[in-house]
């Protein structure tokens, strides 16, 4: 056990991506009884994979994500909304610290390598996860902030389903707009308009850090 979680942050690198590809896009096609059981064992994976991705690891990190983990655990088996609120909130602020750490360690490699680049996708399915949550909350408490057009109806979304927020996250930060999952309300227009910019600036800004290091790299040889 302990050779496991003493192993390299390119090993758990990998493993973070492969339990977020399994989460985001793996997952949400199985089937619908799997969906609880999975997504808490799945998320778990990728809460310590995170921490031990990074280079360097804080005690207020470790107590994060010790957090995020028991409140993940607690409000999926008591089922209370006030905690399934709390788990959320600490998964947003866990994510978030994540993908800044993440861009951190990028900005301050000396060198571009496969691990490096690995984690710039990380961050990338991470922001899509981040998001998500945010889409699924308001799903939740406003059914009718988004709607889905098929074959000329309007249906409001399954608040149960999780593959709804991944889909609309992703779809809306890689700039798609397949239009079959509308937002109605404004402030789910500013939500939706707020992704589509991010991931555009988190394309930019990671193409300029990695093209300015090869550059670097190269002038130095």
């Amino acid at each position: 056990m302990k050779e496991i979680f003493h192993s390299s942050t390119k090993t758990w690198n990998i493993i973070l991506f492969s339990a977020i590809i399994f989460a985001a896009f793996i997952l949400p096609v199985l089937p619908a009884a799997w969906h609880k059981g999975l997504f808490r064992v799945v998320y778990t994976i990728i809460y310590v994979a995170a921490i031990y991705s990074l280079n360097k690891r804080s005690n207020y990190l470790l107590a994060l994500v010790a957090v995020t983990i028991v409140a993940e655990w607690v409000s999926g088996i008591l089922g209370f909304e006030l905690l399934l609120i709390i788990s959320k909130c600490t998964n947003v602020v866990f994510f978030i610290v994540i993908v800044f750490r993440l861009i951190r360690q990028i900005a301050t490699a000396r060198e571009v390598n496969a691990e490096i680049i690995l984690g710039s996708i990380i961050g990338y399915l991470l922001i899509g996860i981040i998001y998500s949550i945010f889409i699924a909350i308001i799903i939740q408490k406003d059914p009718s902030a988004f709607n889905i057009a098929k074959a000329g109806l309007q249906i409001e979304p399954d608040v149960n389903d999780i593959s709804t927020p991944l889909y609309f996250s992703y779809v809306t930060l890689a700039t798609l707009g397949y239009g079959d999952l509308v937002p109605l309300k404004p402030y789910t227009r500013s939500l939706a308009t707020w992704i589509a910019i991010s991931g555009q600036f988190y394309i930019a800004i990671l193409v300029a850090l990695l093209v300015g290091k090869f550059t670097v790299r190269r002038e130095s040889q």
